[in-house]
């Protein structure tokens, strides 16, 4: 049984037709039907059974499967930890982080980071991801780290550094006559429309939580992301609680004082708890904690 009969045997799994399977292994057919075959005979028992024009899984393909599948995600791991390892020792660091921000606060971080004379050769790879695919993508060995909240799931097999805390804001377009009280009190708002977040938002939680507390039930009419919000919010169309960044400041919203809104959003920097880092990675996580203090 070698790891190329696995992994063919998972993928004719997956799409229940050998013509496919062979084309995502730039294999020709006959080559991987004999394969399976081969795999069929050392294990002793069908691992396949005709459905019309396609292949499935015959009952002792069913309990093989898994465990089948299994391999082949270890062997992708290690493959994608193999390759990451060997970027890192090129100096390449990886890392994902969500939204809302502070504007400046990324730019600046790796301008600062690379301006230092060690770090001049430094390569930085960075996208803007929800908080469940930072978590995903640092357990899977994709990045490195990860700045993000601190999310709705277990993660035990993190480690999560607090950076800074952002304030959660009632906002309102300009011209809303919420903008004529001195503050706002929930009742308030629960007739009013709502934009807040996706159901999938650490912040949609958060925000539950407040409004379970309450007694009361927002009458929320758009869903949308984090920097999407204010648009939409200076639109017109409602009210909403987001982080106070720089960029919500900056539209064409007014913050309203509202005294039973004491939520916070805490920025942290996240990375796997197994992990070990090269040198260049363990500056960078020195020199994130240390430039972040001045946000706390």
């Amino acid at each position: 049984m070698t790891l190329a009969q696995i992994s063919y045997f998972v993928k004719v799994a997956e799409l229940g037709h050998l013509t496919q399977a062979a084309g995502e292994f730039m294999i020709a057919q006959p080559s991987l039907t004999q394969a399976i075959r081969k795999l069929e005979e050392e294990m002793g028992f069908p691992l396949f059974e005709k459905a019309g024009r396609r292949l499935i899984l015959s009952r002792e393909g069913s309990e093989f499967f898994p465990y089948a599948k299994r391999i082949v995600e270890s062997h992708e791991m290690a493959s994608r930890a193999a390759h990451h390892i060997y970027e890192e020792n090129r100096g390449v660091i990886r890392f994902a982080h969500t939204e809302p921000m502070p504007k400046a606060y990324i730019p600046n971080l790796i301008f600062h980071f690379l301006e230092r004379e060690e770090n001049r050769g430094v390569r930085i790879e960075s996208d803007v991801v929800g908080t469940a695919k930072v978590f995903r993508e640092l357990r899977s060995d994709e990045i490195d780290f990860g700045f993000c909240s601190k999310g709705a799931g277990e993660t035990d097999d993190l480690i999560l550094y607090p950076l800074f805390r952002q304030p959660m804001v009632l906002i309102v377009a300009r011209n809303d006559p919420l903008c004529s009280l001195k503050y706002v009190e929930p009742e308030d708002l629960v007739k009013r429309p709502c934009v807040s977040y996706g159901v999938n938002s650490v912040m949609y939680h958060q925000i539950q939580e407040f409004w379970k507390e309450q007694g009361l039930e927002p009458d929320v009419r758009y869903r949308s992301s984090a920097v999407g919000i204010g648009g939409m919010v200076a639109r017109g169309l409602g009210w909403a609680f987001v982080a106070l960044t720089d960029e919500i400041q900056n539209e064409d919203v007014a913050v309203i004082p509202m005294p039973k809104l004491k939520m916070e959003r805490t920025m942290f920097l996240a990375m796997r708890a197994d992990r070990r880092h090269g040198p260049t990675a363990e500056r960078f996580l020195k020199f994130v904690l240390s430039y972040s203090k001045q946000f706390q």
